[in-house]
């Protein structure tokens, strides 16, 4: 009668097979997350076209919050030091822009990336997981875009062809003939500088809900700390003052109920 061996690396080898098999489900959902794309694919004719998407990622809402009352702090100090030393136009103009500031923080902010499903599709590395949002959904595109000058904050209509210089030569000129620079702020993507002087003129087309800010001349620290600021805050505002969130979680992935009593 032959007899068996016992063999402890075969059993370990059983114990490991089987943890693995019972892992298999939640590594593959590591692997293969719900994503971005999924949604607005599962929102198809859902929501109003067309729109501008967006979403914010978990954790970016304090430090663009932080970033909106700094503003409103450094640009106190300018308002204060051109009230001062006489130049009460412009002293008027940034207190409108610390105003529209403390508008637009309280609400909540986007990351400031092209969400929309055309994108995602193309750059599937830029398709964020659902579980690493805060927030995602669509604006009605504005009929405006929105210009930040030195005597002020001011929209005008938007209309086809529309280009920065246009812009700009539709205003007085006292509201913007100092400036060199401005930034643009698509409500696709990253703010872009641009030449506004006569020595450096560029010209950009404007979208709807597109945001202009002229760049400070002064060479003051505050100017200078909110000319490389702004315009990447300015970039986390919703692009309409008509959006809608959407869920972001998916109803497998709620919480399971407590079982009574």
């Amino acid at each position: 009668m032959t007899q068996r061996h016992y063999s402890p690396s075969r059993s370990w080898h059983r114990v490991g097979l089987g943890a693995l098999l019972v892992l298999l489900p939640s590594l593959q959902a590591l692997a293969d997350p719900d994503r971005l794309s999924e949604l607005w694919l599962a929102q198809e004719g859902q929501l109003e076209e067309p729109g501008y998407r967006y979403y914010l990622l978990d954790g970016q809402q304090e430090a663009q919050q932080r970033q909106g009352r700094r503003l409103h702090e450094e640009l106190a100090t300018l308002v204060e030091r051109y009230a001062l030393s006489g130049h009460t136009d412009l002293a008027r103009g940034l207190g409108q822009w610390q105003d529209t500031i403390a508008e637009l923080d309280p609400a909540p902010g986007r990351t400031p990336v092209r969400a929309d499903l055309a994108a995602l599709l193309a750059s599937p590395r830029h398709d964020p997981a659902l579980a690493s949002l805060a927030a995602a959904g669509q604006c009605t595109i504005p009929e405006w875009v929105e210009l930040w000058h030195f005597q002020g904050v001011t929209r005008h209509p938007w209309r086809p062809g529309l280009t920065l210089r246009d812009l700009l030569n539709e205003q007085p000129r006292g509201h913007w003939s100092q400036a060199e620079e401005a930034w643009l702020i698509s409500p696709h993507g990253e703010p872009r500088r641009i030449g506004v002087a006569a020595w450096n003129a560029g010209d950009a087309p404007l979208v709807p809900g597109s945001r202009v800010a002229l760049a400070l001349t002064d060479e003051v620290l505050e100017a200078g700390w909110i000319n490389r600021n702004l315009p990447g805050y300015l970039a986390t505002r919703m692009p309409g003052d008509s959006c809608q969130a959407l869920a972001t979680s998916r109803p497998s992935q709620a919480a399971p109920a407590r079982p009574g009593p």
